[in-house]
């Protein structure tokens, strides 16, 4: 599984890395790598620039703009399900 946070850097892009680290520590997947995308040309090939910050899993953009859920969260990381493209 390949986790890629875009976002420049905002209060909102540290606070969704934060709680990415904390649902995959309660899941125990230790061994899955969180990577912030904060090159803006990346960034608009996915999204607008002020729908930041956005969540890719596996290359599908799950959410952008808010946080996601907690609990669609532990969804998406466990594999119960799978994010649909926004």
């Amino acid at each position: 599984m390949k986790i890629e946070i875009l976002g420049t850097g905002c209060y909102k892009c540290v606070e969704l890395e934060m709680l990415i680290a904390d649902v995959l520590k309660e899941l125990g997947k230790t061994d899955i790598e969180v990577t912030r995308v904060d090159d803006e040309q990346r960034i608009r090939h996915y999204m607008p620039l002020d729908e930041v910050p956005g969540l890719l899993i596996d290359g599908v953009l799950a959410n952008m703009r808010e946080l996601p859920p907690r609990e669609k969260l532990l969804e998406w990381l466990s594999g119960v399900s799978t994010p649909q493209t926004q």
